[in-house]
C-alpha cells in the first residue's frame, strides 16, 4: 500500500513559519510537499473516539481540490481525523485537524 506524505502539516508548518492565509496559499503554488493521483477518494471523518461522523466518496481531479475537501471537513469538525483513500491506487493522506488550523480559515 502506498502512502503519500503528510503534506497539510507541511504547509501548516510552512504557514504558522511565514503567518496567516495569504502564506498558506503561497506555499501552497511554490512547494506540492506532496502529490496524489487525481480520481475517486473515500473521505472518512473521525471523532477523537473513533467514530465516524461522516463518510462520502469526492472526484478529486486534482491535488488542490482534495486539500479543498479534507480543509472544509476541518472546518466543520475542528478536532476530527480525516483520511482520504484513492480508490484505485490506495494512496492515503490523513490529517488531524486543530482547531487553531480550522479558526485560521474563518472569515474574520
Amino acid at each position: 500500500m502506498m502512502q503519500a506524505p503528510h503534506s497539510l502539516s507541511c504547509l501548516c508548518r510552512k504557514a504558522r513559519t511565514l503567518g496567516g492565509l495569504s502564506a498558506l496559499i503561497a506555499a501552497t503554488a511554490l512547494a506540492g510537499c506532496a502529490t496524489v493521483t487525481p480520481g475517486p477518494f473515500q473521505i472518512t471523518v473521525r471523532d477523537t473516539d473513533d467514530t465516524v461522523l461522516e463518510q462520502f466518496q469526492f472526484q478529486a481531479g486534482s491535488y488542490d481540490s482534495l486539500e479543498i475537501a479534507i480543509i472544509g471537513m476541518c472546518r466543520v469538525y475542528p478536532e476530527a481525523i480525516v483520511t482520504a483513500d484513492q480508490l484505485q491506487t490506495h494512496e492515503r493522506v490523513q490529517e488531524r485537524c486543530k482547531r487553531s488550523f480550522a479558526s485560521m480559515l474563518t472569515p474574520s
